[in-house]
Formats: structure tokens, sequence, C-alpha cells
């Protein structure tokens, strides 16, 4: 497989951009445009994740977990993960014209999600360039720390790698493509006494295998599972479809999915040590 760098220059210009959403003090912004592309990876992994996090337990026996989530914009996992909403009940709270936090005032916001009694037997540390965003979800008690960095360019400081050690679990559902190899490296290198897992869903037509190898170097082994495949949001426009489709065929990935639904699929990746997951 071609590392995901070669992936995107070869859709450069034709993918949808959501940078201009993922930085601002309130989130309204980034639901209304994930939302126009019925963007939905967040609702349709919290199962997924859910079956992992079950596993780890049994096998470490262990019962509150310390989640690392790279990428984690405005602490949707987090959200979804910590309660029993889903994403619909997201987009109707920040997007309909009476939702409870339509009039972006913070204490109705952390309101919104303590009356939700969030689990506390799952803690969440956020890893996000995007330094509005992550103040936003620990403003909320969302996360429980944040470390607002861009990993492809500097490493963590000595700080930041205190707030990434005794990780159980990595997790990812949307930066694969954003981040390479380089992030994962570094995060993985700060918390990895205690063996964490990794669970990343990688858009389809990204590629993991370079995120795989790093990972093989802390002697972790990665599982493709078919099964956990999920969608992630609609096409957003016909050259958007011909160039990720003309992307997947060159690097041989099924496209069938792609082809017949209108949505781009996200593969699931779990790494662990050998013998441990699933």
């Amino acid at each position: 497989m071609a590392p995901a760098r070669t992936v995107r220059g070869s859709i450069k210009g034709t993918k949808h951009d959501f940078t201009a959403v993922y930085n601002r003090k309130w989130p309204h912004s980034y639901f209304r445009a994930h939302l126009a592309v019925d963007y939905m990876i967040p609702d349709r992994a919290k199962p997924v994740f859910e079956r992992i996090f079950a596993d780890y337990r049994r096998v470490r026996k262990k019962t509150r977990l310390k989640i690392i989530d790279v990428g984690c914009s405005y602490g949707i996992n987090a959200a979804l993960l910590r309660s029993e909403l889903d994403l619909d009940d997201l987009y109707a709270a920040y997007l309909e014209p009476n939702g409870s936090l339509s009039r972006r005032k913070e204490v109705e916001h952390c309101a919104f999600f303590r009356d939700r009694g969030l689990r506390d037997d799952i803690h969440f540390v956020g890893v996000d360039p995007s330094f509005r965003a992550v103040r936003y979800a620990q403003s909320l008690g969302l996360l429980e720390a944040g470390i607002t960095a861009d990993l492809e360019t500097r490493n963590l400081t000595l700080e930041e790698c205190s707030a990434l050690v005794d990780a159980d679990i990595l997790i990812s559902t949307g930066c694969v493509g954003y981040a390479t190899e380089r992030t994962f490296a570094r995060v993985y290198e700060a918390s990895a006494t205690s063996r964490p897992w990794v669970v990343a869903f990688a858009m389809h037509p990204f590629s993991y295998h370079q995120v795989a190898a790093i990972l093989r170097d802390f002697a972790l082994e990665t599982k493709l599972v078919d099964r956990f495949r999920q969608r992630q949001r609609r096409f957003s426009t016909p050259e958007e479809r011909q160039a990720i489709l003309k992307a997947m065929a060159k690097l041989g990935i099924e496209d069938r999915l792609e082809r017949t639904t209108g949505y781009i699929y996200a593969s699931c990746y779990i790494s662990a040590p050998p013998g441990e997951a699933l």
C-alpha cells in the first residue's frame, strides 16, 4: 500500500475540506458542515469501541479506562461514549432553531452534558491541533486533558507526555490522512509503558500501512477487521467521488460499497500486543 501522504496528493483539491470549521470557539459550524454530508462515523464507531473496551477490560482486568482520542476536535467521541447520546441528539441540540445549545452560552452547554450523566469509568485525553475545539471540550468536562499540538511537525513537550502516561486505548475516527505515522508514533511513544491498544478508523482511500508499521516497532500486531467497516459520510461532489474511487482502484481497495451507496466508508484497524485483542 502507498503511504497516506501519496493518497492525499492524488485527491488534493477534490476531497471535501472541513478545515474552516475545526477551530472555532463554538461547534455549531462544525456540526452544520458535517450534517450537510451526513457525517456519521462517530455514531457508527461507538458500538465498535464499546465492544473493544469490553474486551480490553476482560483481558487487562481493568474497570476505569483512560482513552486517548487522536484528532478529538470538539470531543464528539467522548460525548457519545460517556453518555447515552447519539449523533442525531447532538445535531439536534446544536442546530435546531430551539435546540438546547443554540444560544451559545457556555453554562448551558456544560449543563446539557452534565445532566446526561457523563460516565466516570471512562476518561478522555484529546489530541488535536485545533486549540479552540479542544478548549471547548475541556471546558465542558468531556476531556480530562487536551494536547493542542500539530504532531506532524514537532515533538511532545514533557508536560504533554505526562498527560498520555498510563493510557489504555488510543482511538481515532477521522484523522488518518491528516495525521500520519509521525503523529501516531509520538503519541504512542509517550504512552508506551502501559502498552495501550490502538483502534482507528481510516477513511477510504487513506492507507493505514505506515501507521501499522510504526506500531509494529512497539511490538503491536495490527489487524484489519472487515466486519467493523463503517460508513463515514456521503461524497460531497461528483468530482470528489471520481477522485476517491480512482485512488481506491490504484491502491487495490475494494470499492463496491462506495460505488453503490454514495457513501465513503472507513476501515477499522485494531492494534494490540500479540494474543490480546478480540
